[in-house]
């Protein structure tokens, strides 16, 4: 395309307003705008501004469906109701911007909660390891006739009792 050169799309916008309120009320504004422009103006001015028009709501809505087709949907559907207002329309999509949040952040809760009880086991593994690893240290560090040898004394002391009961004569 060269420079300047005006490229043409036909677009149809199919309405069922016996089925829908919103499409019913669009085209009755749709035809309210139409007759308020082809009166006042030369034909092609009229075509300029009409061409103008389609070409600013349809980029607007492409631009909104782009960026989130379920809100794109409900601005759609809230032209169904007569008495919304701009205020009113906005103060309805920032609550739903609100709920649809909490509901991310719960989706990333519970990603980490899952990665979190996947550690469980594996922190599990690694403390006994570490224990095992803490005993063979210190059987390894100890000297062999200490490592084989145990307290006589506390050897001694069971025997000593066993032998009072013995004298005592209960066996």
């Amino acid at each position: 395309m060269r420079n300047g050169q005006i490229r043409r799309v036909n677009l149809s916008l199919h309405l069922t307003p016996e089925q829908s309120r919103a499409d019913l009320r669009a085209m009755q504004q749709l035809q309210e705008w139409h007759q308020s422009v082809a009166p006042s103006a030369s034909v092609d001015d009229a075509n300029m501004t009409i061409r103008a028009f389609h070409r600013d709501v349809y980029l607007a809505g492409l631009q909104l469906f782009l960026m989130d087709p379920a809100l794109c949907h409900h601005v759609a559907e809230a032209l169904g109701r007569e008495n919304l207002t701009l205020e009113a329309l906005l103060g309805e999509l920032q609550p739903q911007a609100q709920r649809d949040e909490p509901s991310a952040q719960l989706v990333e809760l519970q990603k980490i909660r899952e990665e979190v009880a996947a550690l469980k086991p594996l922190m599990e593994q690694q403390k006994l390891a570490l224990q095992q690893l803490k005993v063979a240290a210190k059987r390894d560090s100890a000297p062999a006739p200490e490592r084989d040898n145990v307290e006589v004394s506390r050897v001694d002391a069971p025997v000593e009792k066993m032998q009072k009961v013995r004298q005592k004569g209960i066996f």
